[in-house]
């Protein structure tokens, strides 16, 4: 499926002071559906407390009554919401079996992936029984879900006149493509304003979407909420320079440290405000905020007061963060995160990506390219640019990598150097690869901001082509997007796992001892493989298939200038294959079509 593979892009345009922040992509969104008009609020995972005034685990599918709309907007075609007992059903492997609380007694599922490309959802879920919050003006909605996102929207409904007209409040809206909740997660909405003090109050779910992922939902709380309750929902942190937005670093060269400034985002879930003091801690670093006035039922950013400057030595720091009020808190849990953010001090690698790949950025086989902005502190040579190939990539693919700076007047980004062209072979698929610029190690200026990309001229649509993978999120307009069919930037918010490399190795062990040729090629019957090599080496050659099975393979010793191999193309069936010639440890590959 196409859907998996493609990154989230920036659907506004965000000003951002700074020099060079001029450049200001154009946005892209890759939703599929006209959306009616909604109502965004803020949602929080959080540890259930408070009294319960209402609760259902469906248990008992005859309460909750499915609604689909095949007159709305988007029309539902297929894809309804059913009550499940299968631990089994979750159509993710990593979300199986399903891990909430009451699973076993049934869950609400819909299975936008199941119902298949050409299938449209806009699909209500709802309780069919009026509950009576007249008494409770202050009410929480708390439940219990396993979601995987794609491009569809999920919203909690509710009803204060016994299901006559609904409203609804989209949740789940800041997670990005291609991500997981957790297997469960639960999540939080304080409904105060719209349900609490009627009498006649429905609860329900609603998705809308179209091949997108799934959505499920259990053990679903109307609860009163604490007096004092807040929690840490995410760390905003990174190091600012002549971009203009602080940029996360996950790894950093000794020679590129530089202020980390730390700012925690805090939720009051409680009905009293809060003097909420924000911790940090990394390495011998100890790090706080000034007490914070957060107001009942909202959220806020508390600062760090000064920020941390790593040692300029090989090491890993763990970041730690928590928040503390005055009073007991009623969840504690939810104010610490033991481990919000690992940071690589190291001799050459710069990264903005988590390392953990979670996505894809692709253009459907045409040319694009895609990358991200670093801020450089101290000139330093860049040799190489490092990518993560994501493992729908294809085999035979042609890439390249691209360095830019940028015009401190204009914003505009100018062309600085490029990688030789590099074809992917199989064991390149899910996996990191270097691409040495062709001119060489290039100085970067300190205090200057720089674009790196690594691109595919595509195939035209045959195939997937490149597909880059991406890993966490990043802030609009620092990660960018070239769409090479309309020559338009557009910036992501899922960061690319495009980095900079300045180990002068990496150049040294991927410049290639060697030179192939591969003719006729197309072949019919033979070919001839014609090699070249000045310094002596022995030179492998083997040809694999698509699937990466080796159909042929020799080695050429002691190889000083030219020799020639004729390969009987015969002996293989039609379609593309991969010549691939090592020497000294370097491979260079070039794409084999076999017309018999």
């Amino acid at each position: 499926m196409k859907k998996v593979y493609l990154s989230v892009l920036g659907i506004m345009v965000f000003g951002l002071s700074g020099v060079a922040q001029k450049h200001i992509a154009q946005p892209l969104t890759n939703s599929k559906n006209s959306l009616l008009e909604h109502t965004v609020k803020k949602e929080t995972q959080v540890s259930s407390k408070g009294i319960i005034i209402w609760q259902n685990d469906f248990s008992n599918p005859a309460q909750w009554t499915a609604s689909n709309f095949p007159a709305g907007t988007p029309a539902h075609t297929a894809g309804d919401w059913e009550i499940t007992t299968d631990l089994q059903a979750i159509p993710r492997a990593e979300l199986r079996p399903a891990g909430h609380t009451t699973a076993a007694n049934g869950y609400a599922l819909i299975d936008s992936d199941g119902a298949g490309g050409q299938a449209t959802q806009n699909a209500q879920f709802v309780y069919n029984q009026n509950i009576d919050l007249s008494s409770e003006p202050l009410v929480l909605l708390k439940f219990e879900q396993s979601h995987r996102r794609f491009a569809e929207t999920t919203y909690v409904v509710y009803s204060t006149d016994g299901g006559a007209t609904w409203q609804e409040v989209e949740v789940n809206g800041d997670m990005n493509t291609n991500t997981n909740t957790t297997n469960p997660a639960t999540l939080q909405l304080n409904l105060s304003n719209e349900i609490g003090g009627h009498d006649s109050v429905r609860i329900g779910f609603k998705y809308v979407g179209q091949w997108d992922w799934f959505w499920a939902i259990d053990d679903v709380k109307l609860t009163t909420p604490d007096a004092h309750d807040v929690a840490v929902a995410g760390v905003y942190w990174g190091s600012t320079d002549a971009w203009g937005a602080r940029l996360p670093y996950y790894q950093v060269p000794t020679a590129q440290v530089a202020e980390i400034e730390f700012s925690g985002v805090i939720q009051n879930l409680g009905y009293e405000n809060q003097n909420v003091t924000f911790n940090v801690t990394a390495g011998a670093y100890n790090g706080s905020s000034n007490p914070t006035l957060i107001n009942a039922f909202s959220s806020d950013t508390a600062d760090c007061t000064a920020g941390f400057t790593p040692a300029a030595v090989n090491a890993n720091i763990t970041v730690g963060v928590n928040v503390q009020i005055d009073s007991t808190d009623a969840t504690p849990a939810n104010n610490t995160i033991a481990n919000a953010a690992t940071i690589s001090v190291n001799t050459s690698i710069y990264a903005r990506d988590k390392d953990n790949v979670t996505g894809g950025s692709y253009n459907a086989g045409d040319g694009f390219e895609v990358g991200n902005i670093f801020d450089v502190y101290a000139s330093a040579a860049l040799s190489a640019i490092d990518v993560y190939i994501n493992g729908v990539a294809e085999a035979g693919a042609t890439i390249y990598s691209k360095l830019y700076s940028i015009d401190p007047q204009t914003g505009d980004f100018i062309f600085v150097d490029e990688s030789n062209p590099y074809t992917l072979a199989a064991n390149d698929l899910d996996a990191l690869i270097t691409l040495p610029l062709s001119g060489g190690a290039y100085t970067l200026n300190a205090n200057e901001p720089y674009l790196v990309v690594v691109g595919s001229l595509g195939d035209g649509g045959a195939t997937n082509d490149l597909v880059v993978g991406t890993s966490g999120v990043s802030e609009a307009q620092t990660s960018f997007y070239l769409d090479l069919t309309n020559t338009t930037w557009y910036y992501t918010t899922a960061t690319p796992m495009v980095r900079m490399n300045f180990s002068s190795a990496s150049i040294e062990e991927n410049v290639a001892s060697h030179s192939f040729s591969v003719s006729p090629n197309p072949a019919a019957g033979s070919a001839t493989i014609a090699l070249s090599a000045k310094t002596g080496v022995d030179v492998t050659v083997s040809i694999v298939d698509v699937s990466g099975k080796e159909v042929y393979n020799n080695v050429v010793s002691s190889l000083s200038g030219t020799a020639s191999l004729e390969v009987n193309t015969a002996a293989f069936g039609n379609g593309m294959y991969l010549v691939n010639v090592v020497s000294n440890g370097t491979k260079t590959s070039k794409k084999l079509v076999v017309r018999n």
